[in-house]
């Protein structure tokens, strides 16, 4: 009978820093979302806003378009606009499962045994959340920011509208942000992955309902600030100007960044290692 060595072996592979160990959720959760069908079909779908606007970009200058307009950061601001009920989407699926699945499963242990931070854990899955939504958002923004350079026959373009690819971001950042904690504290309030979508789309769509009532009865456009959408075009007021209400941007971020803090706060007091049942 054969006999095998049974002494302690140490681990010799390489050891990544504390910092970056939510990258581990993060790259595992992107790769099973990004693999799947459906969730390609929906990325193509969602790009082609991006392809329509590229188009424009170059029929306009081939002269083609005459009656089209120009092409100024009102341009870049309508893209990312555009593609915010896409965002929506993607907090419902997959943002919203991140969290009630593992509460479902009780994984949550699982991964706070390990060497994670509760942390780790939060940014791991955000960052699903917010690599789906850089491909949306961010990226194709930037892309036709480049072919509207590249197709220029002079600097003007770039000289009048060189912050576009900062406003781009900033504002991609803040929405990405808020939508992504909220769907994550809207899938930590319950097991239930369709329920959590469900509570997801029901703050959004109260908070309108309830913005846009009170500003018909009141005749007071003050109320914008209680609507998470007319939240969002405050954003893009902040990050590109010319709205005719750009004076709530100051209230409606201030209304954002509380709800930031809230959902925060709601990730803190429901994602535990351990689970108390009273």
């Amino acid at each position: 009978m054969p006999i095998y060595d049974q002494t302690y072996r140490p681990y010799r592979g390489t050891f990544e820093p504390h910092t970056m160990r939510w990258w581990t959720i993060a790259r595992a959760g992107l790769k099973h979302y990004l693999s799947r069908k459906g969730m390609l079909a929906f990325v193509f779908i969602a790009m082609i806003p991006a392809i329509v606007r590229g188009v424009l970009i170059w029929l306009s200058h081939q002269g083609a378009l005459t009656d089209f307009g120009i092409i100024d950061a009102n341009f870049f601001r309508g893209y990312l606009a555009w593609q915010g009920p896409f965002l929506l989407l993607i907090c419902i699926w997959p943002g919203a499962i991140l969290i009630a699945r593992d509460l479902k499963t009780n994984a949550i242990q699982l991964y706070l045994s390990r060497p994670l931070t509760r942390r780790d854990y939060v940014i791991g899955k955000f960052a699903i959340i917010a690599g789906i939504g850089a491909i949306l958002l961010p990226a194709p923004g930037l892309l036709l920011f480049l072919m509207q350079i590249g197709l220029s026959d002079n600097t003007e373009f770039l000289r009048d509208n060189y912050w576009v690819p900062l406003s781009i971001l900033g504002y991609s950042a803040v929405v990405i942000a808020g939508a992504g904690l909220l769907s994550l504290a809207a899938s930590a309030m319950t097991r239930s992955g369709r329920y959590a979508g469900l509570l997801f789309f029901a703050i959004v769509f109260v908070s309108q309902m309830v913005g846009t009532v009170l500003r018909l009865i009141t005749g007071s456009p003050s109320f914008i600030v209680l609507s998470l959408p007319e939240m969002v075009n405050q954003v893009g007021g902040l990050f590109f100007g010319g709205i005719a209400e750009q004076v709530y941007v100051l209230p409606s971020m201030t209304v954002y960044a509380a709800l930031i803090a809230l959902s925060l706060w709601v990730l803190r007091r429901r994602v535990k290692a351990v689970e108390i049942v009273t």
